[in-house]
Protein backbone atom coordinates (compact mmCIF):
# COMPACT_ATOMS: atom_id res chain seq x y z
CA UNK A 1 0.00 0.00 0.00
CA UNK A 2 2.78 2.80 1.04
CA UNK A 3 4.67 1.57 -2.29
CA UNK A 4 1.52 2.16 -4.71
CA UNK A 5 0.47 5.15 -2.55
CA UNK A 6 3.88 6.33 -2.22
CA UNK A 7 4.02 6.60 -6.37
CA UNK A 8 0.24 7.98 -6.94
CA UNK A 9 1.36 10.83 -4.10
CA UNK A 10 4.43 11.55 -6.13
CA UNK A 11 2.40 12.02 -9.22
CA UNK A 12 0.30 14.30 -7.58
CA UNK A 13 2.57 16.26 -5.80
CA UNK A 14 4.16 16.82 -9.36
CA UNK A 15 1.25 17.87 -10.74
CA UNK A 16 -0.39 20.51 -7.87
CA UNK A 17 3.28 22.07 -7.98
CA UNK A 18 3.16 21.80 -11.92
CA UNK A 19 -0.32 23.74 -11.34
CA UNK A 20 0.84 26.31 -8.87
CA UNK A 21 3.63 27.32 -11.17
CA UNK A 22 1.33 28.24 -13.55
CA UNK A 23 -0.59 30.25 -11.22
CA UNK A 24 1.90 33.42 -12.73
CA UNK A 25 0.62 32.51 -15.95
CA UNK A 26 -3.28 32.28 -15.74
CA UNK A 27 -3.53 35.32 -12.82
CA UNK A 28 -1.64 37.47 -15.45
CA UNK A 29 -3.53 36.55 -18.68
CA UNK A 30 -6.70 36.06 -17.15
CA UNK A 31 -9.03 38.23 -15.19
CA UNK A 32 -10.50 36.84 -12.20
CA UNK A 33 -13.30 37.12 -14.12
CA UNK A 34 -12.22 34.80 -16.86
CA UNK A 35 -10.47 32.74 -13.99
CA UNK A 36 -13.77 32.04 -12.75
CA UNK A 37 -15.50 31.33 -16.31
CA UNK A 38 -12.74 29.19 -16.89
CA UNK A 39 -13.60 27.24 -13.50
CA UNK A 40 -17.40 26.88 -13.87
CA UNK A 41 -16.54 25.46 -17.34
CA UNK A 42 -14.23 22.89 -15.99
CA UNK A 43 -17.38 22.23 -12.87
CA UNK A 44 -20.18 22.63 -15.51
CA UNK A 45 -18.92 19.61 -17.30
CA UNK A 46 -17.92 17.42 -14.69
CA UNK A 47 -21.52 17.43 -13.88
CA UNK A 48 -23.08 17.00 -17.82
CA UNK A 49 -20.85 14.30 -18.34
CA UNK A 50 -22.18 12.43 -14.99
CA UNK A 51 -26.01 12.80 -16.71
CA UNK A 52 -24.93 10.37 -19.53
CA UNK A 53 -22.18 7.53 -18.27
CA UNK A 54 -19.65 9.74 -17.11
CA UNK A 55 -18.90 7.37 -13.98
CA UNK A 56 -18.84 3.93 -16.56
CA UNK A 57 -14.92 3.02 -15.57
CA UNK A 58 -16.03 3.04 -11.49
CA UNK A 59 -17.68 -0.09 -12.44
CA UNK A 60 -14.42 -1.60 -13.64
CA UNK A 61 -12.64 -2.38 -10.41
CA UNK A 62 -16.07 -3.96 -9.22
CA UNK A 63 -16.65 -6.88 -12.27
CA UNK A 64 -13.01 -7.34 -13.18
CA UNK A 65 -12.21 -8.77 -9.71
CA UNK A 66 -15.40 -11.16 -10.37
CA UNK A 67 -13.58 -12.57 -12.98
CA UNK A 68 -11.57 -15.21 -12.00
CA UNK A 69 -9.01 -15.06 -15.09
CA UNK A 70 -7.64 -13.10 -17.04
CA UNK A 71 -9.51 -14.38 -20.13
CA UNK A 72 -12.42 -13.69 -18.21
CA UNK A 73 -11.20 -9.79 -17.63
CA UNK A 74 -10.46 -9.07 -21.29
CA UNK A 75 -13.49 -8.88 -22.15
CA UNK A 76 -14.36 -6.22 -18.84
CA UNK A 77 -11.35 -4.00 -20.34
CA UNK A 78 -12.69 -3.50 -23.80
CA UNK A 79 -16.16 -3.19 -23.18
CA UNK A 80 -15.61 -0.50 -20.23
CA UNK A 81 -13.09 1.78 -22.82
CA UNK A 82 -15.02 1.76 -26.30
CA UNK A 83 -18.85 1.72 -23.94
CA UNK A 84 -17.15 5.06 -22.28
CA UNK A 85 -16.19 6.30 -25.46
CA UNK A 86 -19.42 5.73 -26.79
CA UNK A 87 -20.99 7.21 -24.24
CA UNK A 88 -18.62 10.32 -24.69
CA UNK A 89 -19.94 10.61 -27.83
CA UNK A 90 -23.63 10.14 -27.04
CA UNK A 91 -23.55 12.62 -24.01
CA UNK A 92 -21.58 15.21 -26.82
CA UNK A 93 -24.32 14.95 -29.06
CA UNK A 94 -27.29 15.55 -26.75
CA UNK A 95 -26.15 18.40 -25.30
CA UNK A 96 -24.22 20.17 -28.05
CA UNK A 97 -27.90 21.99 -29.39
CA UNK A 98 -28.31 23.06 -25.78
CA UNK A 99 -24.97 24.83 -25.87
CA UNK A 100 -26.34 28.86 -25.80
CA UNK A 101 -29.01 27.22 -22.97
CA UNK A 102 -26.57 25.93 -20.52
CA UNK A 103 -24.21 29.34 -21.55
CA UNK A 104 -27.41 31.00 -20.01
CA UNK A 105 -28.53 29.05 -17.06
CA UNK A 106 -24.77 28.93 -15.76
CA UNK A 107 -23.69 32.77 -16.79
CA UNK A 108 -26.70 34.90 -17.47
CA UNK A 109 -25.07 34.98 -21.17
CA UNK A 110 -25.95 32.59 -24.07
CA UNK A 111 -22.58 34.02 -25.39
CA UNK A 112 -20.67 31.73 -23.83
CA UNK A 113 -22.25 28.80 -25.52
CA UNK A 114 -18.87 28.62 -27.80
CA UNK A 115 -16.79 27.52 -24.81
CA UNK A 116 -19.35 24.59 -24.21
CA UNK A 117 -19.61 23.12 -27.21
CA UNK A 118 -15.15 23.24 -27.14
CA UNK A 119 -16.45 20.91 -24.03
CA UNK A 120 -18.33 18.74 -25.96
CA UNK A 121 -15.68 17.93 -28.70
CA UNK A 122 -13.94 16.78 -25.61
CA UNK A 123 -16.19 14.24 -24.35
CA UNK A 124 -15.40 11.18 -25.81
CA UNK A 125 -11.49 10.98 -25.70
CA UNK A 126 -12.01 12.03 -22.00
CA UNK A 127 -14.49 9.34 -21.09
CA UNK A 128 -12.19 6.91 -22.49
CA UNK A 129 -9.07 8.34 -21.32
CA UNK A 130 -10.63 8.03 -17.66
CA UNK A 131 -11.55 4.46 -18.46
CA UNK A 132 -7.84 3.54 -19.20
CA UNK A 133 -6.30 4.99 -16.16
CA UNK A 134 -9.01 3.34 -14.12
CA UNK A 135 -7.89 0.25 -16.10
CA UNK A 136 -4.12 1.33 -14.48
CA UNK A 137 -5.25 1.35 -10.92
CA UNK A 138 -7.65 -1.72 -11.08
CA UNK A 139 -3.68 -3.65 -12.42
CA UNK A 140 -2.00 -1.90 -9.90
CA UNK A 141 0.58 -0.34 -12.18
CA UNK A 142 1.08 2.98 -10.26
CA UNK A 143 4.08 4.03 -12.28
CA UNK A 144 2.59 3.76 -15.83
CA UNK A 145 -0.78 5.38 -14.06
CA UNK A 146 1.58 8.44 -12.70
CA UNK A 147 3.53 8.54 -15.57
CA UNK A 148 1.12 9.01 -18.17
CA UNK A 149 -0.76 11.57 -15.75
CA UNK A 150 2.47 13.60 -15.65
CA UNK A 151 2.45 13.64 -19.69
CA UNK A 152 -0.74 14.67 -20.02
CA UNK A 153 -0.35 17.13 -17.84
CA UNK A 154 2.73 18.93 -19.33
CA UNK A 155 0.90 18.79 -22.85
CA UNK A 156 -2.10 20.99 -21.19
CA UNK A 157 0.53 23.02 -19.71
CA UNK A 158 2.12 23.67 -23.18
CA UNK A 159 -1.06 24.33 -24.66
CA UNK A 160 -1.55 26.93 -21.57
CA UNK A 161 1.61 28.86 -22.55
CA UNK A 162 0.86 28.69 -26.00
CA UNK A 163 -2.32 29.26 -26.49
CA UNK A 164 -3.43 32.05 -23.37
CA UNK A 165 0.20 33.30 -22.79
CA UNK A 166 1.05 33.83 -26.83
CA UNK A 167 -1.95 33.75 -28.70
CA UNK A 168 -3.92 35.38 -26.27
CA UNK A 169 -6.90 33.29 -26.68
CA UNK A 170 -7.74 33.30 -23.01
CA UNK A 171 -10.71 31.31 -21.99
CA UNK A 172 -10.97 29.89 -25.19
CA UNK A 173 -6.50 28.54 -24.75
CA UNK A 174 -7.71 27.47 -21.95
CA UNK A 175 -10.27 25.11 -22.75
CA UNK A 176 -8.24 23.93 -26.19
CA UNK A 177 -5.35 22.96 -24.40
CA UNK A 178 -7.07 20.18 -22.14
CA UNK A 179 -8.70 19.19 -25.64
CA UNK A 180 -5.28 18.55 -27.08
CA UNK A 181 -3.81 17.05 -24.62
CA UNK A 182 -6.73 14.64 -23.71
CA UNK A 183 -7.54 13.32 -27.23
CA UNK A 184 -3.51 13.04 -27.56
CA UNK A 185 -3.18 10.82 -24.97
CA UNK A 186 -6.47 8.75 -25.21
CA UNK A 187 -5.36 7.97 -28.66
CA UNK A 188 -1.76 6.62 -27.42
CA UNK A 189 -3.05 5.00 -24.68
CA UNK A 190 -6.27 3.52 -26.04
CA UNK A 191 -3.17 1.75 -28.85
CA UNK A 192 -1.49 0.52 -25.92
CA UNK A 193 -4.18 -1.18 -24.32
CA UNK A 194 -5.13 -2.76 -27.33
CA UNK A 195 -2.24 -4.14 -28.72
CA UNK A 196 -2.36 -6.29 -25.41
CA UNK A 197 -6.15 -7.23 -25.77
CA UNK A 198 -8.03 -7.29 -29.02
CA UNK A 199 -11.02 -4.64 -29.07
CA UNK A 200 -13.92 -6.58 -28.13
CA UNK A 201 -17.29 -5.61 -26.80
CA UNK A 202 -19.90 -7.77 -24.64
CA UNK A 203 -23.56 -5.61 -24.69
CA UNK A 204 -24.18 -7.79 -21.87
CA UNK A 205 -21.20 -6.91 -19.83
CA UNK A 206 -21.86 -3.48 -20.59
CA UNK A 207 -25.65 -3.32 -19.69
CA UNK A 208 -24.39 -4.58 -16.02
CA UNK A 209 -21.58 -2.36 -15.79
CA UNK A 210 -23.80 0.76 -16.69
CA UNK A 211 -26.59 -0.64 -14.42
CA UNK A 212 -24.35 -0.71 -11.12
CA UNK A 213 -22.70 2.88 -12.12
CA UNK A 214 -25.59 4.89 -12.55
CA UNK A 215 -25.97 5.07 -8.77
CA UNK A 216 -22.79 6.25 -8.37
CA UNK A 217 -23.48 8.96 -11.75
CA UNK A 218 -26.58 10.33 -9.32
CA UNK A 219 -24.43 10.46 -6.74
CA UNK A 220 -21.91 12.02 -8.00
CA UNK A 221 -23.63 14.52 -9.44
CA UNK A 222 -24.80 15.34 -5.97
CA UNK A 223 -21.04 15.19 -5.05
CA UNK A 224 -20.35 17.61 -7.68
CA UNK A 225 -23.27 19.93 -6.63
CA UNK A 226 -21.66 19.82 -2.79
CA UNK A 227 -18.31 20.57 -4.29
CA UNK A 228 -18.94 23.43 -6.77
CA UNK A 229 -22.64 24.56 -6.60
CA UNK A 230 -21.10 27.35 -4.61
CA UNK A 231 -19.41 28.94 -7.78
CA UNK A 232 -22.36 28.74 -9.63
CA UNK A 233 -24.43 30.44 -7.00
CA UNK A 234 -21.96 33.16 -5.82
CA UNK A 235 -22.38 35.23 -8.94
CA UNK A 236 -25.73 35.91 -8.58
CA UNK A 237 -25.00 37.92 -5.41
CA UNK A 238 -21.20 39.18 -6.02
CA UNK A 239 -19.75 39.77 -9.08
CA UNK A 240 -17.41 37.62 -10.99
CA UNK A 241 -14.27 39.57 -9.47
CA UNK A 242 -15.11 37.24 -5.86
CA UNK A 243 -15.90 34.36 -7.64
CA UNK A 244 -12.41 34.42 -9.41
CA UNK A 245 -10.40 34.90 -6.07
CA UNK A 246 -13.00 32.31 -4.58
CA UNK A 247 -11.93 29.94 -6.68
CA UNK A 248 -8.04 30.63 -6.41
CA UNK A 249 -8.42 29.51 -2.67
CA UNK A 250 -10.98 26.21 -3.54
CA UNK A 251 -7.81 25.37 -5.76
CA UNK A 252 -5.83 25.54 -3.19
CA UNK A 253 -7.53 24.36 -0.13
CA UNK A 254 -8.36 20.93 -2.53
CA UNK A 255 -4.53 20.40 -2.95
CA UNK A 256 -5.64 18.74 0.65
CA UNK A 257 -8.12 16.29 -1.35
CA UNK A 258 -5.17 15.79 -4.23
CA UNK A 259 -3.03 14.76 -1.70
CA UNK A 260 -5.61 12.39 -0.21
CA UNK A 261 -6.02 11.44 -3.32
CA UNK A 262 -2.86 9.74 -4.17
CA UNK A 263 -4.15 7.29 -1.72
CA UNK A 264 -7.61 6.97 -2.84
CA UNK A 265 -6.70 5.84 -6.34
CA UNK A 266 -5.28 2.75 -4.70
CA UNK A 267 -7.40 2.09 -2.09
CA UNK A 268 -10.90 2.65 -4.21
CA UNK A 269 -9.21 -0.09 -6.83
CA UNK A 270 -7.62 -2.41 -4.39
CA UNK A 271 -10.03 -2.49 -1.91
CA UNK A 272 -12.20 -5.24 -3.28
CA UNK A 273 -9.69 -7.84 -2.88
CA UNK A 274 -7.91 -6.27 0.24
CA UNK A 275 -11.49 -6.36 2.27
CA UNK A 276 -11.81 -10.11 1.41
CA UNK A 277 -8.26 -11.17 3.31
CA UNK A 278 -8.79 -13.11 7.01
CA UNK A 279 -7.02 -9.39 8.29
CA UNK A 280 -9.34 -6.98 6.84
CA UNK A 281 -10.09 -5.89 10.20
CA UNK A 282 -6.83 -4.58 11.69
CA UNK A 283 -5.88 -3.81 8.00
CA UNK A 284 -8.89 -1.49 7.99
CA UNK A 285 -8.65 -0.15 11.25
CA UNK A 286 -4.45 0.88 10.62
CA UNK A 287 -5.48 2.26 7.30
CA UNK A 288 -7.89 4.64 8.44
CA UNK A 289 -5.55 5.78 11.21
CA UNK A 290 -2.99 6.67 8.30
CA UNK A 291 -5.40 8.44 6.04
CA UNK A 292 -6.40 10.41 9.64
CA UNK A 293 -2.65 11.30 9.99
CA UNK A 294 -2.22 11.79 6.45
CA UNK A 295 -5.04 14.33 6.16
CA UNK A 296 -4.41 16.61 9.53
CA UNK A 297 -0.56 17.02 8.21
CA UNK A 298 -1.24 17.94 4.49
CA UNK A 299 -4.19 20.08 5.76
CA UNK A 300 -2.17 21.96 8.40
CA UNK A 301 0.96 21.91 5.38
CA UNK A 302 -1.73 23.54 2.77
CA UNK A 303 -3.19 25.82 5.30
CA UNK A 304 -0.19 27.55 6.87
CA UNK A 305 1.96 27.61 3.79
CA UNK A 306 -1.12 29.18 1.57
CA UNK A 307 -0.09 32.68 2.74
CA UNK A 308 3.38 32.92 1.96
CA UNK A 309 2.35 30.97 -0.93
CA UNK A 310 0.02 33.33 -2.77
CA UNK A 311 2.23 36.61 -1.90
CA UNK A 312 4.96 35.08 -3.96
CA UNK A 313 3.02 33.74 -7.25
CA UNK A 314 -0.38 35.37 -7.25
CA UNK A 315 -0.54 39.04 -8.54
CA UNK A 316 -2.12 41.14 -5.98
CA UNK A 317 -5.73 41.65 -7.19
CA UNK A 318 -5.80 37.58 -5.58
CA UNK A 319 -4.39 37.95 -2.37
CA UNK A 320 -7.30 37.87 -0.28
CA UNK A 321 -7.69 34.19 -1.59
CA UNK A 322 -5.49 33.23 1.38
CA UNK A 323 -8.11 33.74 4.49
CA UNK A 324 -10.94 31.26 2.84
CA UNK A 325 -8.04 28.58 2.33
CA UNK A 326 -8.54 27.32 6.59
CA UNK A 327 -12.40 26.77 6.12
CA UNK A 328 -11.99 25.26 2.77
CA UNK A 329 -8.88 22.68 3.98
CA UNK A 330 -10.96 21.81 6.87
CA UNK A 331 -14.37 20.52 4.55
CA UNK A 332 -12.23 18.51 2.35
CA UNK A 333 -10.08 16.60 5.34
CA UNK A 334 -13.50 15.94 6.52
CA UNK A 335 -14.81 15.18 2.90
CA UNK A 336 -11.35 12.50 2.10
CA UNK A 337 -12.04 10.39 5.37
CA UNK A 338 -15.84 9.76 4.34
CA UNK A 339 -14.37 9.22 1.04
CA UNK A 340 -12.43 6.46 2.49
CA UNK A 341 -15.45 4.83 4.63
CA UNK A 342 -17.87 4.91 1.71
CA UNK A 343 -15.83 2.36 -0.24
CA UNK A 344 -17.45 -0.14 2.02
CA UNK A 345 -20.48 0.72 0.14
CA UNK A 346 -18.71 -0.73 -3.43
CA UNK A 347 -17.39 -3.38 -1.64
CA UNK A 348 -20.90 -4.76 -0.54
CA UNK A 349 -22.30 -3.97 -3.74
CA UNK A 350 -24.09 -1.08 -2.70
CA UNK A 351 -23.48 1.91 -4.81
CA UNK A 352 -26.68 2.99 -3.62
CA UNK A 353 -26.06 3.93 -0.44
CA UNK A 354 -23.08 6.27 -1.49
CA UNK A 355 -26.08 7.84 -3.64
CA UNK A 356 -27.83 8.52 -1.21
CA UNK A 357 -25.26 9.93 1.51
CA UNK A 358 -24.50 12.69 -1.15
CA UNK A 359 -27.80 13.28 -2.10
CA UNK A 360 -28.26 14.32 1.91
CA UNK A 361 -25.26 16.13 2.16
CA UNK A 362 -26.22 17.93 -1.33
CA UNK A 363 -29.58 19.08 0.27
CA UNK A 364 -27.88 20.20 3.26
CA UNK A 365 -25.65 22.32 1.27
CA UNK A 366 -28.09 24.06 -0.89
CA UNK A 367 -30.13 24.99 2.12
CA UNK A 368 -26.98 26.37 3.82
CA UNK A 369 -25.72 28.15 -0.01
CA UNK A 370 -29.02 30.17 0.03
CA UNK A 371 -29.19 31.03 3.81
CA UNK A 372 -25.26 31.71 3.59
CA UNK A 373 -24.06 33.03 0.50
CA UNK A 374 -26.45 36.05 -0.02
CA UNK A 375 -25.56 37.84 3.24
CA UNK A 376 -21.51 36.46 3.76
CA UNK A 377 -21.06 35.80 -0.14
CA UNK A 378 -17.51 33.92 -0.25
CA UNK A 379 -17.38 33.06 3.20
CA UNK A 380 -21.09 32.20 3.45
CA UNK A 381 -19.89 29.58 0.43
CA UNK A 382 -16.77 28.29 2.40
CA UNK A 383 -18.79 27.37 5.50
CA UNK A 384 -21.76 25.89 3.45
CA UNK A 385 -19.16 23.46 2.22
CA UNK A 386 -17.76 22.69 5.45
CA UNK A 387 -21.60 22.11 7.16
CA UNK A 388 -22.19 20.07 3.87
CA UNK A 389 -19.33 17.57 4.48
CA UNK A 390 -19.38 17.30 8.19
CA UNK A 391 -23.13 16.56 7.79
CA UNK A 392 -21.76 13.85 4.75
CA UNK A 393 -19.45 12.37 7.37
CA UNK A 394 -21.58 11.53 9.93
CA UNK A 395 -23.70 9.98 7.83
CA UNK A 396 -21.14 7.61 5.90
CA UNK A 397 -19.89 6.73 9.58
CA UNK A 398 -23.49 5.56 10.84
CA UNK A 399 -24.05 3.33 7.69
CA UNK A 400 -21.14 2.03 6.92
CA UNK A 401 -20.91 0.45 10.52
CA UNK A 402 -24.00 -0.71 10.15
CA UNK A 403 -23.36 -2.12 6.94
CA UNK A 404 -20.09 -3.88 7.83
CA UNK A 405 -18.96 -3.06 11.07
CA UNK A 406 -15.37 -1.75 11.75
CA UNK A 407 -13.14 -0.64 14.58
CA UNK A 408 -10.77 1.94 14.53
CA UNK A 409 -7.53 2.57 17.30
CA UNK A 410 -9.23 5.74 18.93
CA UNK A 411 -6.50 6.30 21.12
CA UNK A 412 -3.98 7.27 18.38
CA UNK A 413 -6.66 9.07 16.41
CA UNK A 414 -7.44 11.19 19.84
CA UNK A 415 -3.33 12.11 19.47
CA UNK A 416 -3.47 13.20 16.32
CA UNK A 417 -6.22 15.97 16.89
CA UNK A 418 -4.25 16.97 20.01
CA UNK A 419 -1.39 17.56 17.47
CA UNK A 420 -3.14 19.34 14.92
CA UNK A 421 -4.57 21.67 17.53
CA UNK A 422 -1.33 22.38 19.07
CA UNK A 423 0.82 22.93 15.46
CA UNK A 424 -2.73 25.27 14.29
CA UNK A 425 -2.04 27.61 17.22
CA UNK A 426 0.83 29.98 16.10
CA UNK A 427 -1.13 30.67 12.93
CA UNK A 428 -4.03 31.00 14.81
CA UNK A 429 -2.98 33.56 17.33
CA UNK A 430 0.45 34.99 15.10
CA UNK A 431 -0.25 36.91 12.55
CA UNK A 432 3.12 38.00 10.57
CA UNK A 433 2.96 40.87 7.85
CA UNK A 434 6.51 39.97 6.08
CA UNK A 435 6.95 37.05 3.86
CA UNK A 436 9.79 35.93 6.15
CA UNK A 437 7.67 36.23 8.97
CA UNK A 438 5.03 34.06 7.06
CA UNK A 439 7.43 31.44 6.14
CA UNK A 440 8.90 31.45 9.37
CA UNK A 441 5.12 30.59 11.15
CA UNK A 442 4.13 27.80 8.63
CA UNK A 443 7.86 26.35 9.52
CA UNK A 444 7.07 26.65 13.25
CA UNK A 445 3.35 25.23 12.40
CA UNK A 446 5.01 21.77 10.83
CA UNK A 447 7.28 21.38 13.36
CA UNK A 448 5.18 21.11 16.07
CA UNK A 449 2.71 18.30 14.13
CA UNK A 450 5.58 15.53 14.72
CA UNK A 451 7.53 16.64 17.63
CA UNK A 452 3.69 16.90 20.10
CA UNK A 453 3.30 13.05 18.02
CA UNK A 454 6.69 12.14 19.78
CA UNK A 455 5.78 13.01 23.15
CA UNK A 456 2.41 11.75 23.07
CA UNK A 457 4.16 8.46 21.70
CA UNK A 458 2.51 8.22 19.40
CA UNK A 459 4.32 5.84 16.85
CA UNK A 460 4.07 1.60 17.32
CA UNK A 461 7.32 -0.25 18.21
CA UNK A 462 6.39 -1.71 14.86
CA UNK A 463 5.90 1.57 13.20
CA UNK A 464 9.32 2.98 14.25
CA UNK A 465 11.57 -0.03 13.50
CA UNK A 466 10.10 0.05 10.24
CA UNK A 467 11.16 3.61 9.98
CA UNK A 468 15.01 3.42 11.24
CA UNK A 469 14.80 0.09 8.29
CA UNK A 470 13.96 2.80 5.77
CA UNK A 471 16.18 5.40 6.73
CA UNK A 472 18.85 2.56 7.11
CA UNK A 473 18.30 1.35 3.44
CA UNK A 474 18.34 4.97 2.21
CA UNK A 475 21.78 6.04 3.73
CA UNK A 476 22.82 2.73 2.31
CA UNK A 477 22.00 3.42 -1.55
CA UNK A 478 23.50 6.98 -0.84
CA UNK A 479 26.69 5.65 0.14
CA UNK A 480 26.30 3.18 -2.78
CA UNK A 481 26.15 5.92 -5.32
CA UNK A 482 28.87 8.26 -3.68
CA UNK A 483 31.28 4.86 -3.90
CA UNK A 484 29.83 4.45 -7.69
CA UNK A 485 30.67 8.31 -8.23
CA UNK A 486 34.33 8.28 -6.76
CA UNK A 487 34.56 4.99 -8.97
CA UNK A 488 33.67 6.71 -11.72
CA UNK A 489 36.18 10.18 -11.57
Amino acid sequence: MAQGSGIYLLGFILQRMASLLMIPITTRFLSPADYGVADLLEQSSSVISMLVGGRLASALGYFYFQADSEEARRPVVSTTILGAAALGLLAGAIFWPFSGRLSQLVFGDPSAGRYFRIVFVCFPTAYALDAIFTLYRVENRPGLYTAMSLIRMALQMAGIVVLVALFRMRVAGMMWAAVISFTVMAIGMGIGVFRRMAPAFDLQVFGRMVRYSMPLALGGIAAAFINVGDRFILPHYRPLGELGIYVLACKIGMLTMYIYGSFQVYWSAQVFQIMRRDDAEPVFARMFTYVVLGMSFSGLAIAVCAHPAVRLLAAPAFQGATALVPVIVAAYCVRGIGEFLRCLFLVEGRPGYDAVCNWLGAVVCLVAYLVLIPKFGAWGAAYATLAAFIALGIVSVVWTYRLRPYRVETGRLVKICVASAAAATPYAVIHPSSLPGLIGMAALSLALFPLVLWILRFPTAGELQLSWKALHSLAQLRGRGERGAKFSA
